[in-house]
């Protein structure tokens, strides 16, 4: 009996230090101070803790966290989400208590503002760092000033902004009407001829290609996102340069067929007079001599003119465009290798963090060069 006793009172004892144990480590674990990831619907499955751009996050503060959040609150309102360090997105509703007021949750809206600059360029720094479109990423929260605290999660925490399937579709359909539009305006339409010729104009090409780029992107990073993106200035710069250049090729083009009427004129009237003073019974020998001299030289000079009026015969699209009148010329070649370079840029970019590049100030100053050089030599080149 003696010894049952004993079993009795080690198995009431053990039981009770386990007990006593258990409330003493959910006790520190409701006093502990941290931030933790509340999965989607309350969930502690994986999928849960997948966000998408738009969605909230909700994350808990427990421990002393609460009061100086409290403070902070009221104080400043600032209360800071970062991902990977970088400042994502600021509290915008106060947070609000749980558990009888012992836990605070925070509300994030993961939104990129394309309109405030420090919250789209931490966007694009932390899709620069990212491989692949689904991110494993480390959320943490600040506190007025103070360094950030880590944020903790129950399961992996992963960010994407449209699920990759939807990314390559866009990509691809974008990338095809871009190809098909840029196809059906060289081949079914005249919209890309120089002036009066079925010589396409490589200045309203170029102009063609940004136009039809810039109105893809904006529509696809739309689509993506559900937000209007923002068209950096740098790129509105570069559809400025193109229609700058685009317009200006046009008008030397026009001046330079004005030109040709004017002297084509004046010539076919000089051989008019000509003829009339061979014609003429008054007109010495001098004067028939002269006549016939000048005829043996302006008829060639008419001829020139008559030609370079006549309406051009295109060799293709890409001849006409690098074609200067003498053939390929190293000025177009230029414009040409770097409006694809750039081309291709851009749509990486696009592709890579959903959103347009901004383009550097160099960068573009090279474009501009070599476009502003391609007109320098429009104005004396020959008419194909």
């Amino acid at each position: 009996m003696r010894y049952l006793a004993a079993n009795i009172l080690t198995i009431f004892l053990t039981s009770f230090a386990t007990l006593f144990a258990q409330d003493t480590s959910n006790v520190k674990s409701a006093d502990k101070s941290e931030f933790v990831v509340v999965g989607q619907h309350q969930g502690d499955k994986p999928e849960d803790f997948r966000f998408r751009m738009g969605e909230g996050l909700q994350i808990k503060a427990t421990g002393d966290l609460v009061k100086k959040i409290d403070t902070e609150w009221t104080r400043t309102e600032t209360i800071t989400l970062y991902f990977d360090g970088e400042n994502i997105a600021d509290l915008k509703s106060p947070p609000h208590q749980i558990k009888g007021g012992k836990q605070l949750l925070l509300d994030f809206v993961l939104v990129r503002d394309a309109e405030n600059d420090a919250n789209r360029q931490a966007w694009d720094r932390l899709f620069k760092k990212k491989h692949g479109y689904l991110m494993t990423i480390q959320p943490s929260v600040a506190v007025g000033k103070e360094l950030p605290w880590v944020v903790q999660s129950d399961q992996p925490f992963l960010f994407y902004v449209a699920t990759d399937s939807a990314i390559l579709l866009t990509l691809l359909t974008g990338l095809t009407i871009l190809l098909v539009s840029y196809y059906c305006l060289v081949k079914k339409t005249k919209m890309l001829y120089d002036a009066e010729t079925t010589c396409y104009s490589l200045g309203k090409s170029q102009m063609a290609f940004w136009g039809l780029l810039v109105l893809l992107s904006f529509t696809g990073i739309w689509i993506l996102t559900g937000t209007m993106e923002r068209i950096p200035p740098q790129v509105l710069i570069l559809l400025g340069i193109s229609g700058a250049t685009g317009l200006s090729a046009v008008v030397i083009g026009n001046n330079k067929r004005a030109k040709i009427k004017t002297d084509l004129a004046k010539l076919q009237e000089e051989k008019r007079n000509l003829n009339a003073q061979l014609a003429s019974a008054s007109s010495s020998a001098e004067l028939r001599q002269a006549a016939e001299s000048r005829l043996a030289t302006i008829d060639p000079d008419i001829k020139d003119l008559s030609d370079q009026m006549g309406a051009c015969e295109s060799r293709g699209f890409w001849r006409d465009i690098c074609n200067d009148g003498n053939g390929a010329s190293f000025h177009r070649l230029q414009v040409v290798i770097w409006t694809l370079v750039l081309g291709a840029t851009f749509i990486q970019t696009v592709a890579k963090m959903m959103s347009m590049p901004e383009f550097s100030d160099t960068l573009l100053t090279l474009l501009g060069i070599s476009n502003a050089t391609y007109l320098g030599f429009k104005i004396p080149e020959k008419s194909q």
